[in-house]
């Protein structure tokens, strides 16, 4: 399952270099799907430099991808849609699935919230996609929910992961201060 979808990626890699001068370097990037654009910059100690700016896809062969609100409010009745992405040649079948989690006592609560079946059959040609969509119905007295979406294949699985925020019908979502600016 897929956690870390932090919107930028900051790192210190070792570089290595062949006989020829090129230079391998590895690093963890954050595990979003999408395109990311690497910038680096390099020196020796006699700070002879290096820079390079390439645009790099993170991808998997079966992916799924769920657009969930930034946070949810007490009563709320809201579809969750993910999407599933096949990147490969053939046809392919499979299940995707829907849990929620309470986050503050990591009780399931999938039953309290899912008015659809959690779990939904799919299929795809290749090199397409389609969607699971399930209503939700969110209960007064969460805090935060954690919810998990996963999609599973013959050869191929993914998932994500991310925790949403439930809030009382009387808190605001934006507030303001007035400062001035000379």
């Amino acid at each position: 399952v897929r956690t870390n979808f932090n919107e930028t990626a900051f790192f210190y890699p070792n570089l290595y270099s062949d006989t020829d001068g090129n230079l391998e370097l590895s690093f963890t990037i954050p595990e979003a799907i999408t395109r990311w654009r690497m910038m680096g910059f390099a020196h020796t100690k006699d700070m002879m430099q290096g820079e390079i700016s390439r645009e790099l896809v993170t991808r998997k062969k079966v992916s799924v991808s769920a657009y969930a609100p930034r946070f949810l409010r007490e009563s709320d009745t809201v579809s969750i849609i993910a999407k599933i992405t096949n990147l490969t040649n053939d046809s392919i079948a499979g299940k995707a699935m829907l849990q929620w989690i309470d986050a503050v006592t990591l009780q399931p609560i999938s039953e309290k919230l899912l008015k659809t079946d959690s779990l939904l059959n799919f299929s795809i040609a290749p090199n397409n996609n389609t969607v699971a969509q399930w209503q939700v119905i969110v209960p007064v007295g969460l805090q935060a929910v954690t919810y998990k979406v996963f999609d599973i294949t013959g050869n191929h699985s993914d998932g994500e992961q991310k925790t949403i925020p439930v809030l009382t019908n009387r808190q605001l979502v934006t507030e303001s201060l007035p400062f001035m600016v000379y």
